[in-house]
């Protein structure tokens, strides 16, 4: 009866006795679940009404969560490091293997202390903050980008140590170049979906005005500018096109303010927090095109989301988005903040029906290969292969998140 620690970057929000939490993590949990008898969740909660958009994790006797403060700056994680370090070192004595999600100092923290104790830990590595660090101008905020870059670089020092000699899966091929020559290091991605949200692809581009989705918090990181002013662009040399931003964040007034500036704000469609399931997928059909625009990613599962649904994705080359969308085959990719070059892209992908065909099959057979049962099986499969004392089926039950979204009075 092997019992299975967490250690997330996820954020989890704690209302009236029960636990929500956002995005895909859900799935993870209810896969991880499926496989061991008990599961102990380290995670950062906050006891408040989740927002919307947050939907709750089932309860039950084989969950148990260890609530770590939430904390929203740099400074902020260095001063509760300490309880951070107690906690998970409590928790790690309760667990038969640990699994370290990174980046975050919680995983690396988790990793650590797991084999301190001669506990069996696998890690997961989302996304690189070391190409991060490298990115961040050091006049961001008045001169503190110093102090974030210097951050950003001490933990991708910590991230290398902890995961030296170690089972890991990285999402992304940043990632696991990071990891290979010192770990047991397999390439993977990150996924959401699951076998039955695949639909075949259908004809896109049939009738103006085109409308371009993106589905992403509404973050600098995210880069929404960037896709405004390529409609304006597209718009002022009269062509007719609309852009749905599905997502909610610190961005938004922003945005919005930057759409009437550019004179399109009656063409951007600003949709919020969309419900996972069939009100998030009605986006995806409904749209011609999906457009990821970050300055830095993991493997976005957003993306295999797009081709799970028929939808053409054009998405900016950065850090692991090229090990889910290669370029002419199952989709287009542009250089990191190209305008020009995501115009041209937009432009290409409808002119040109034989491409949008090309691409669309190619990525639907690429997102059946990545649904969640198989990434998740995957990945257990070489668990329980490296312990068998864990007991493993390594067969992997029926995935039923029972997902249930907050319903809009609770937000």
């Amino acid at each position: 009866m092997a019992t299975l620690g967490i250690f997330t970057v996820k954020k989890v929000c704690s209302h009236d006795g029960q636990y929500y939490t956002y995005g895909g993590f859900g799935e993870y949990l209810a896969a991880m679940r499926a496989e061991f008898p008990r599961v102990l969740l380290v995670a950062h909660v906050r006891n408040a009404v989740p927002p919307r958009g947050y939907y709750l994790i089932p309860p039950g006797d084989d969950l148990r969560v260890i609530h770590l403060p939430w904390v929203n700056s740099e400074l902020g994680t260095w001063l509760i490091m300490p309880l951070v370090f107690w906690r998970a070192w409590q928790a790690s004595g309760q667990i038969d293997v640990g699994h370290a999600r990174m980046p975050n100092h919680t995983g690396v923290i988790g990793a650590f202390l797991c084999r301190i104790r001669g506990v069996p830990v696998f890690c997961q590595i989302i996304a690189d903050w070391y190409i991060e660090a490298q990115r961040m101008p050091v006049t961001r905020k008045y001169g503190l980008g110093l102090a974030m870059k210097l951050h950003l670089y001490l933990y991708d020092l910590m991230e290398r140590l902890v995961c030296r000699g170690q089972m890991v899966f990285a999402q992304g091929q940043t990632c696991f170049d990071k990891h290979h020559a010192h770990s047991d290091c397999e390439l993977v991605l990150s996924t959401a979906h699951h076998l039955r949200d695949i639909v075949l692809p259908t004809g896109r581009f049939q009738q103006r005005p085109f409308t371009i989705l993106t589905v992403a918090r509404l973050t600098r990181v995210k880069n929404q500018e960037l896709t405004l002013h390529a409609l304006s662009r597209l718009c002022s040399e009269g062509e007719d096109w609309n852009v749905v931003f599905v997502g909610e964040g610190p961005r938004r007034e922003a945005l919005e303010m930057l759409a009437h500036e550019l004179g399109v704000r009656t063409r951007v469609t600003f949709a919020g927090q969309v419900q996972r399931g069939d009100a998030l997928w009605q986006y995806f059909d409904t749209a011609d095109c999906f457009v990821l625009s970050s300055r830095s990613e993991g493997t976005p599962k957003v993306l295999l989301e797009a081709m799970a649904r028929g939808l053409p994705v054009i998405a900016s080359n950065v850090a692991g988005v090229p090990t889910s969308v290669t370029h002419q085959e199952r989709g287009l990719l542009f250089e990191d903040d190209d305008l020009t070059g995501l115009v041209a892209s937009l432009r290409w992908l409808a002119a040109d029906p034989a491409l949008r065909e090309c691409v669309a099959a190619n990525a639907h057979h690429f997102c059946i290969e990545h649904t969640v049962e198989k990434a998740t099986g995957r990945m257990l499969d070489k668990v329980f292969s490296c312990w068998p004392h864990l007991g493993g089926s390594k067969k992997m039950a029926p995935l039923n998140a029972h997902v249930q979204q907050v319903n809009d009075s609770a937000s």
